[in-house]
């Protein structure tokens, strides 16, 4: 069994600091296999980070585009997708390019995609993050039911923005093959899972804080 962490901020995020380097070696100590750095629309971070994988530990390149319906992840992708596309043709694009599309925090208000929009996507994706390090439990837990109801498979990451709580929620892969292409083949057969921990309270809190400021500062535009 394999432990990712599939949805994390690098210092090539606005809103985020920390390298690709020092984001690895925190995932490492907490004992997980591999992650994926998703930058907010832009995949400089993931191409850097896949640079440092090791026969051990698994870099998957990937970015958390902002769509006209909300924030979609998209793994393994190799060139950068325009956002404010609708989620369909986000979608569509992702594929075309190879990529694993996954939707993450579907309940969050100000960049969840809606379950109306999930409902027409439900066919063309595999899998839901129903594990976010950020969002609440019971949010969490929501979140499962709902795959479950779509008969979609899951994903979990911390969606770290500090290389500290990089690895507190993970992906859960029943593999011992530690290969891209074994990973993706999981999730598009819908036999993944995520679990974890809530990142904590003081920095959840620092994290929405911010991110209405930087709201502010962006002149009422969303990532």
């Amino acid at each position: 069994m394999l432990k990712m962490d599939l949805h994390i901020h690098s210092q090539y995020s606005d809103d985020a600091i920390g390298s690709p380097k020092e984001i690895m070696k925190s995932v490492k100590n907490k004992g997980l296999q591999g992650m994926a750095i998703t930058d907010h629309n832009s995949i400089r971070g993931g191409m850097a980070a896949q640079k440092l994988s090791t026969p051990s530990f698994l870099i998957i390149p990937g970015v958390e585009i902002s769509t006209k319906d909300g924030h979609l992840l998209a793994l393994n992708i190799s060139k950068d997708i325009p956002k404010g596309l609708t989620l369909q043709e986000t979608i569509e694009r992702i594929r075309t390019d190879g990529g694993t599309p996954i939707i993450p925090h579907i309940y969050r208000t100000m960049s969840g995609v809606k379950e109306e929009k999930l409902s027409i996507v439900k066919n063309d994706i595999t899998a839901i993050e129903v594990y976010n390090g950020c969002s609440q439990p019971s949010t969490n837990l929501k979140t499962a039911n709902l795959a479950k109801r779509y008969e979609l498979g899951g994903t979990g990451g911390s969606d770290s923005h500090d290389p500290r709580y990089a690895g507190y929620a993970y992906t859960l892969i029943d593999t011992t093959i530690l290969h891209i292409d074994t990973i993706l083949t999981e999730i598009e057969k819908k036999r993944t899972w995520g679990e974890g921990q809530t990142l904590p309270l003081s920095y959840r809190r620092d994290r929405m804080v911010n991110s209405l400021k930087q709201f502010f500062q962006r002149g009422f535009k969303r990532i």
